[in-house]
């Protein structure tokens, strides 16, 4: 019977990996916009991305944080183990 909650934990583990590596390049996208938006902005031609630049950066923060609390909550799961 032990191997069955084995076999669901590895699951869920797998699952959260899986979840994490998405979130991952969901993040990664999010910083390249940003570094996208950082370069394409002129001063002097009055061109600024300020509101745009500051959402994306809060979003590249939201998604770090889901990162590490899946990342965390797989770790538990594998202390089960």
């Amino acid at each position: 019977m032990s191997g069955g909650k084995e076999t669901d934990i590895a699951r869920e583990a797998e699952a959260l990996e899986q979840e994490m590596a998405t979130v991952a390049e969901k993040k990664i996208a999010v910083e390249k916009r940003v570094r996208e938006l950082m370069a394409s902005e002129d001063p002097r031609a009055g061109v600024s991305y300020a509101q745009e630049i500051f959402a994306a950066k809060q979003e590249k923060l939201t998604l770090a944080t889901q990162h590490e609390v899946l990342r965390r909550r797989r770790n538990r799961l594998l202390m089960e183990l």
